[in-house]
């Protein structure tokens, strides 16, 4: 029988080899030309052959360093290595757990993440490299590389590429072969890694390429992380498929949103692939931006990894002048298998629209197909369907059906074939368009002394599309919410910390033992409402601010101050900042210009604001007597 091999390496070679040398491969915050691209990429094949990696081998990669994750990932579709990507900010913990179930030969991590990873200090664990974000003086590397032996790693990437021959010549890699493998969790002890083979890889590249019409012209601004499928594969894979460009921005804020907006219109973007929260973001910046995708080149905004409401879909659409396609899909599907545009036919606000290049069903409870407008699970069939669960056979099948993949989501199709999300069977929290397991969160509160229960959920929010809520039963001298939300930030990923920790005296359990979530979410927005009005109107602009800044942020009011910033706050991120501004709004019954919201970059910039708006209201008040 013979063997059906891989596109992958004729696609990434063919396309790459047709680009100009001096075309950019990634440009924004660093500009990368495809010819030291290639370097990077052909040498860094020759350092998996001096280290003995063959097809299927697995490697990890955890950086920051955006253009060695790019060519490392490159290097293993060329290769046949199946690269195993991690969050590069997981606490050491998630780590350990991670590096142990990747079973992986070599790893490439950030400095940062070795002397605390004891998976990686262990005789049997990988060889590891460690990944410099900058090439350092000789009179230091010496000092550095004594540092990372005694970590145990072997030397330092990419300086080490200096001595490397590079591997030019294609791989035959089978099309079954693993390609690519991200975590859907971490804390827990048993993670599941979605495999995708390269099979899968390609078919999701010949949907984009076709219904997308996506091509050498393409000039990409994708600002998703790389650790995630969405920004690694629409990222560095999509743009080296095409023989495009890749705009990278730097790590988005509200702050400085206005940064890729500039981006966009500067590069003379065509595309620009986001997340929801993104687009409800963006409608607070000023109107100096509303010509961002007037450029002729642009053709539409792609929104994944999260649900899109309806309000901020249309708001983008009508203040910029530009289209939005929203699209579904899951880590196990590779990234999209619904989309909803750019195709007239395709194309129905609202929705998630329609399957293109795989099968989809709706499931009822009898494990049935439902009837015209009845709501059941989603299942999807297809070449972009994963393998399956890295190792675990059980948790494969649960989820895999004779190809059909259930994808706890539930969802109901409209007359004219348009689907369209009602809720979700499974417990996950889509944060931003993050995954968040529950019970990662739960079994890090639990582990901590003084702790007897915790249950996580997930609150509706505009910006956020949900925001996770812990609620705690502690002993009598347990823990304080400080106290848990420090050990959070410890221990867990920074997206997979809640936004707000709650402490009960009990948490309501149902008859059958388990805590009944809808009860539970009951109490938690009655708490909420409560905690926000109780705020004393008597006080000071500034006491009122720091006092909601301390309830948002989960931060002690005692070590807040008007010199407070975003470097000194940990609660403090562009997600949580737009939560404290809706929550300035509410508390002083005004609207804060979309300037003003750009801004503040510290407390005291809130007060200043606050204290501003509160003088011209007063101003107009006399002036109308």
């Amino acid at each position: 029988m013979t063997q059906i091999l891989s596109e992958l390496p004729d696609l990434l070679f063919g396309l790459s080899d047709q680009t100009s040398p001096r075309k950019a491969f990634m440009a924004g915050s660093q500009i990368v030309k495809y010819s030291a691209f290639r370097e990077r990429v052909f040498r860094t094949r020759g350092l998996f052959r001096h280290l003995d990696l063959n097809i299927g081998d697995r490697l990890v990669i955890a950086s920051f360093d955006e253009y060695s994750v790019a060519a490392l990932y490159a290097a293993c579709l060329l290769s046949g290595v199946t690269a195993v990507l991690i969050d590069p900010s997981t606490s050491a913990a998630e780590a350990t757990v991670l590096v142990q179930k990747s079973r992986a030969r070599v790893a490439f991590i950030d400095r940062v993440l070795l002397d605390n990873t004891e998976a990686l200090r262990r005789a049997d664990g990988p060889r590891v490299v460690a990944v410099n974000n900058a090439a350092p003086k000789k009179t230091t590397f010496g000092f550095l590389l004594k540092r990372e032996r005694r970590s145990g790693c072997d030397d330092i990437y990419p300086g080490l590429l200096d001595t490397i021959d590079p591997v030019t010549e294609r791989e035959d890699v089978p099309a079954d072969c693993s390609a690519l493998v991200l975590f859907t969790s971490g804390t827990t002890s048993s993670p599941k890694g979605v495999v995708m083979t390269h099979a899968n890889l390609s078919a999701q590249l010949r949907t984009f390429r076709s219904h997308y019409g996506y091509d050498a012209d393409s000039a990409i601004v994708n600002h998703l992380p790389l650790h995630h499928t969405d920004g690694l594969n629409q990222g560095p894979l999509l743009t080296l498929a095409l023989g495009a460009t890749w705009l990278r921005p730097a790590p988005i804020s509200m702050q400085n949103l206005g940064e890729l907006m500039d981006l966009i219109y500067r590069e003379r973007a065509t595309h620009l692939i986001t997340v929801p929260t993104v687009l409800a973001m963006m409608t607070r910046l000023p109107d100096s931006y509303d010509d961002t995708f007037a450029a002729p080149e642009f053709r539409f905004i792609s929104s994944t990894a999260g649900y899109l409401e309806e309000r901020i879909w249309r708001e983008v659409e009508t203040r910029f002048d530009t289209m939005v396609v929203n699209s579904y899909g899951l880590t196990e599907t590779v990234m999209e298998a619904l989309y909803c545009g750019p195709t007239e036919e395709t194309r129905s606000i609202g929705t998630i629209g329609k399957p293109i290049d795989c099968e989809a069903r709706i499931v009822n409870d009898k494990e049935e197909d439902a009837l015209p407008g009845e709501t059941g699970e989603l299942w999807l069939r297809g070449t972009n369907v994963m393998r399956g669960y890295l190792d675990d056979p059980d948790a494969t099948r649960e989820v895999l059906r004779d190809g059909w993949l259930l994808t706890g989501d539930l969802v109901v199709r409209d007359d004219e074939g348009f689907f369209r999300i009602v809720g979700r069977k499974k417990n996950i929290i889509i944060r931003g368009g993050i995954n968040v397991s529950p019970e990662d969160v739960n079994s890090v509160l639990i582990g901590m002394p003084g702790v007897d229960s915790a249950a996580t959920i997930g609150l509706r929010d505009v910006y956020l599309g949900e925001k996770v809520v812990s609620c705690v039963v502690t002993r009598d001298d347990g823990p304080s919410v400080d106290a848990l939300m420090e050990h959070c930030r410890k221990e867990l990923a920074a997206e997979k910390v809640p936004n707000k920790i709650h402490i009960f005296e009990a948490l309501p359990y149902g008859p059958s033992g388990k805590v009944e979530l809808a009860k539970l979410r009951s109490l938690v927005e009655q708490r909420e409402a409560t905690t926000e009005s109780s705020v004393d109107a008597s006080q000071s602009p500034r006491e009122r601010v720091l006092a909601i800044a301390a309830a948002v942020f989960q931060h002690p009011m005692d070590s807040l101050a008007p010199e407070s910033t975003q470097e000194t706050v940990k609660g403090w991120d562009s997600l949580s900042y737009l939560e404290m501004v809706m929550a300035l709004e509410r508390q002083f019954n005004f609207n804060l210009s979309p300037r003003d919201v750009m801004n503040i970059h510290r407390l005291g910039d809130a007060i200043r604001v606050v204290e501003a708006r509160l003088a011209a209201v007063e101003t107009d008040a006399g002036a109308s007597m």
